[in-house]
């Protein structure tokens, strides 16, 4: 019978710590769709029950900012953490589009749902948890609603890239795509090209059906200028707010930018609770 996570290390180091049973991290090599993902596995001491939940973090476009406040903290607290680059980022092979982003997600939570995981990580299979921010939180919840098992979607301040594409507002989606030169690409028209093909399936809102009864926090920043509340968050938002479910749903709003720097440890704080709750 698995337990509640162990809060009072979320911001603090263990006492005591077994050295034959050390929190540590090793490198993630996995391959999605033909390609080599690379990444870090973390997990935590021996102190901790086991089977222990499992979170996986999906970084945004084009991944330069690092969550590693958050992963640190949910291994501190029980939490195996899964840290992947998707295709064609930081040395992942492949090529980087949108759909590959969800591809690799949804191919690396079904590896940690897999035996062959469970077994060497300790982990509970039913404990899965997408943790995304900004384009990662688009894959967290395309890769989540297909995922029966999954335990719960976390979504920091989510962008949706066919939002401006509805809102005919093309010329800002394609500067943001100016950044993939840093990433192994056919470059900005074919990264656009793919989520223009593919709107129907990755639109936020028309996920609403797949997600209404999964539980899912999301966050988002009052004065986010990339990914506005009105534009990013509310269209599904208002929508899971309207129906009943029984599944834990909430949303957090702080008064930051895209990053939520300034709330940092609020926001651990809420992501530590909503997996607890859901546990």
């Amino acid at each position: 019978m698995s337990s509640k996570l162990a809060l009072q290390y979320l911001f603090e180091d263990e006492a005591d710590i077994d050295p034959t049973e050390l929190p540590d991290y090793t490198t993630l090599d996995f391959i999605s769709n033909g390609s080599h993902i690379y990444g870090e596995i973390m997990w935590p001491s021996g102190n901790h029950n086991k089977p222990h939940p499992c979170v996986i973090m999906l970084h945004g476009f084009p991944g330069t900012a690092r969550n590693d406040d958050i992963s640190h903290a949910l291994c501190r607290i029980g939490c195996v953490v899964i840290v992947p680059h998707n295709r064609g980022a930081w040395g992942s092979q492949g090529k980087y589009l949108i759909t590959n982003c969800i591809e690799d997600a949804q191919n690396l939570a079904e590896y940690a749902h897999s035996q062959e995981f469970v077994n060497k990580y300790f982990i509970n299979p039913e404990q899965i948890y997408l943790l995304g921010h900004s384009m990662g939180a688009n894959s967290a919840l395309n890769a989540g609603k297909k995922l029966d098992w999954i335990r719960g979607i976390i979504m920091l301040t989510p962008y949706d890239p066919t939002r401006y594409l509805n809102r005919a507002k093309e010329t800002y989606f394609r500067s943001l795509l100016e950044e993939s030169k840093i990433l192994q690409s056919d470059g900005a028209d074919a990264i656009y090209e793919d989520v223009v093909s593919n709107k129907e399936n990755i639109s936020h809102p028309n996920a609403y059906e797949q997600v209404k009864d999964k539980n899912l926090i999301v966050f988002c920043g009052t004065y986010d200028s990339v990914s506005p509340v009105n534009e990013m968050v509310l269209p599904l938002w208002q929508k899971l707010e309207a129906h009943k479910t029984n599944a834990i749903q909430k949303r957090v709003e702080f008064p930051t930018e895209h990053g939520l720097i300034g709330r940092r440890i609020s926001v651990i704080k809420e992501i530590a609770g909503f997996i607890d709750s859901t546990l």
